[in-house]
């Protein structure tokens, strides 16, 4: 089970999102398990049915800190341009436009220091939505 909000639900439903940041101590998913999703726990009161199942494509532990990141690029030296697009290609693989936006949405899940913190960079891809689970 993995939990996202309504609009990242609809985004991985939509094919927008294909990335997942978790801040769990130890990988709770494995590369090439499938996991149902929820917007909701299915234990909560009222119940909670999937949305989705998606198939684990990488599990990987990010080191760098985007704190450290965002102040390379902000020295403006033209070596860190690919590092700007690599935060871009990740906004738009977590379901965003910008990477404003998904440090914003990420932080509003997270807390503001979340951002700054070593997390579990999860991709996977679409098996089956909400009529198919």
């Amino acid at each position: 089970m993995i939990l996202f909000t309504e609009p990242m639900a609809e985004a991985i439903l939509a094919g927008r999102k294909t990335v997942t940041r978790r801040r769990w101590k130890k990988p709770r998913v494995k590369v090439g398990s499938i996991h149902q999703c929820y917007t909701r726990p299915p234990f909560a009161k009222g119940g909670a049915e999937p949305f989705a199942r998606v198939r684990i494509v990488s599990v990987e532990w990010e080191l760098r800190p985007m704190r450290e990141i965002r102040a390379l690029l902000g020295m403006g030296v033209a070596w860190y341009k690919g590092q700007l697009t690599k935060l871009a290609t990740e906004a738009r693989r977590e379901g965003f436009d910008s990477y404003e936006d998904f440090a914003s949405a990420y932080m509003g899940i997270n807390g503001a220091a979340a951002i700054d913190d070593p997390c579990w960079r999860v991709e996977f891809v679409l098996v089956g939505a909400r009529d198919e689970t």
